[in-house]
């Protein structure tokens, strides 16, 4: 019969198995924490490549340091404005798009400050809104003849005039990023763009957005250069493949390049 001596000795027999063993996976036991700190580093190289691998790393160290102190990495690339629908139009049946004016409240639900969204409207740029069943599931902004970027000192000024313009923040909400939502945005920006005598728009994407850069190539896009900006405080220095090359942004100047669709003209002369 079991009695209270019993329990306190079969607890005390537990006590004295000593530590738990946890059990480690074969990695863990095998690489040592050097190791991991170097497979970490290692990451983005493997990802983007070399020198935006190391480029990567540099600018997550700098964020460590003060949100003032960064390193972006861009690509400018140009896309052709198609006459033909990018998918099939019965896909996309129950979406509709149209203009989002300043003052609408369905800007409040974008993730921009208000004040970027205001300057956005004073160089006359153009939200355009896909809608669900009455409802914003994405957008995507347009600046004619230019774009004054607003994460950091550049101007993009696009050519020729009157047939190209620039887009950027292309945002789907999280709910509506599977399946066709990237490519119905587009195809109703296609529309959009087209029916304005549009030939080409111009987009930066960052250097480290993978998934952006090949949905952007699946869409016939073309690299046009490559920019680096290195902020420092108050200071950026850019360092780009387009005319003028260099440049010291202090204050309010601003670094100012020059698009042209060649590298999309000549790729398709090669074809």
């Amino acid at each position: 019969m079991p009695t209270k001596c019993d329990g306190v000795a079969r607890r005390d027999v537990r006590e004295r198995k000593g530590p738990r063993v946890v059990a480690r996976s074969h990695r863990q036991l095998e690489q040592p924490p050097r190791l991991n700190v170097l497979n970490k580093l290692m990451d983005p190289i493997r990802e983007f490549g070399s020198w935006a691998g190391v480029l990567y790393i540099i600018d997550r160290a700098f964020a460590r340091i003060s949100p003032e102190l960064r390193l972006f990495v861009y690509e400018i690339v140009v896309q052709p404005i198609s006459n033909k629908p990018l998918i099939p139009s019965r896909w996309i049946k129950n979406l509709v798009f149209r203009e989002i004016e300043r003052g609408d409240p369905l800007l409040a639900l974008m993730p921009a400050r208000d004040d970027i969204k205001e300057q956005r409207y004073r160089q006359r740029a153009k939200c355009l809104g896909a809608f669900k069943q009455d409802k914003l599931i994405g957008y995507i902004w347009f600046a004619n003849g230019s774009y004054e970027e607003d994460e950091v000192k550049c101007t993009f000024v696009v050519t020729p005039v009157g047939e190209s313009v620039f887009d950027f923040d292309l945002y789907l909400f999280p709910e509506h990023r599977m399946g066709l939502g990237f490519v119905a945005l587009w195809n109703g920006a296609n529309e959009y763009l087209h029916g304005r005598g549009v030939k080409y728009t111009f987009s930066r994407l960052t250097r480290f957005n993978m998934a952006s850069r090949r949905a952007h190539e699946r869409l016939g896009s073309v690299r046009v250069g490559t920019t680096i900006f290195l902020r420092l405080w108050r200071l950026e220095f850019m360092f780009a493949t387009i005319f003028p090359y260099l440049h010291l942004c202090l204050g309010t100047r601003r670094a100012r390049l020059k698009l042209e669709p060649s590298a999309l003209l000549e790729q398709r002369a090669a074809l």
